[in-house]
């Protein structure tokens, strides 16, 4: 239940963003609120919070993701909550950060998923219709994690395994609309191969 309050609480005012923490004031988190949306769910079925409590609050949610900065479709890091423009979570890291845009889509999906509301459903597969994922190939050598208008690929950090980034690849490669190639895929996340281990810890053998 504490673990719910946080991200029920202390969720900025205006929109019900989710704050990098509960000292941030302003700066809302894409990721963070993809957490948060898993967590009003969990609310609603221990009776933290009614349904319809909890469809307010998303619908809330989702207003602020529509008129929010975006970056080929892709969102930031860190946002003011208030007015949904981008605040840069580093110099060059002041554009699109796909990895947090994939912990935002984790929960947004899911709660598509649990809401049986029309207008909510599609405002929500318009929002992942719009990330360009292939987009942030960057010559196709797999995924990369930030892009920007004013410093472009400079971050120049590739996503690869393994981390808690998977669910970039998988999201990018279900896309009907910026999907991926198996190589992105190959070239990225898998690093040609090198992924492989094949040591053994307690008697598993990693693949």
């Amino acid at each position: 239940r504490h673990t719910f309050a946080y991200f029920w609480d202390f969720a900025h005012p205006s929109y019900g963003m989710i704050r990098e923490r509960n000292t941030s004031a302003e700066i809302v988190t894409t990721g963070g609120t993809g957490f948060g949306l898993m967590a009003i769910l969990v609310g609603i079925e221990r009776g933290f919070i009614t349904k319809e409590q909890g469809l307010e609050r998303t619908k809330n949610i989702v207003s602020f993701l529509q008129k929010a900065d975006t970056y080929h479709g892709a969102f930031s890091h860190w946002y003011n909550g208030s007015t949904a423009k981008t605040i840069a979570f580093s110099t060059k890291d002041n554009g699109a950060d796909l990895v947090e845009t994939s912990l935002l889509f984790q929960g947004l999906l899911t709660t598509r998923t649990y809401f049986d509301d029309a207008d909510l459903n599609n405002a929500i597969t318009t929002l992942y219709n719009a990330v360009e994922w292939n987009y942030f190939r960057n010559n196709h050598q797999g995924l990369f994690w930030h892009w920007s208008t004013e410093y472009s690929w400079d971050m120049n950090l590739k996503i690869t395994g393994w981390n808690e980034a998977l669910i970039t690849y998988i999201l990018a490669a279900g896309s009907p609309t910026y999907g991926i190639d198996i190589q992105d895929y190959e070239q990225g996340w898998a690093r040609n191969g090198a992924i492989k281990n094949g040591a053994n810890y307690c008697n598993i053998a990693l693949p």
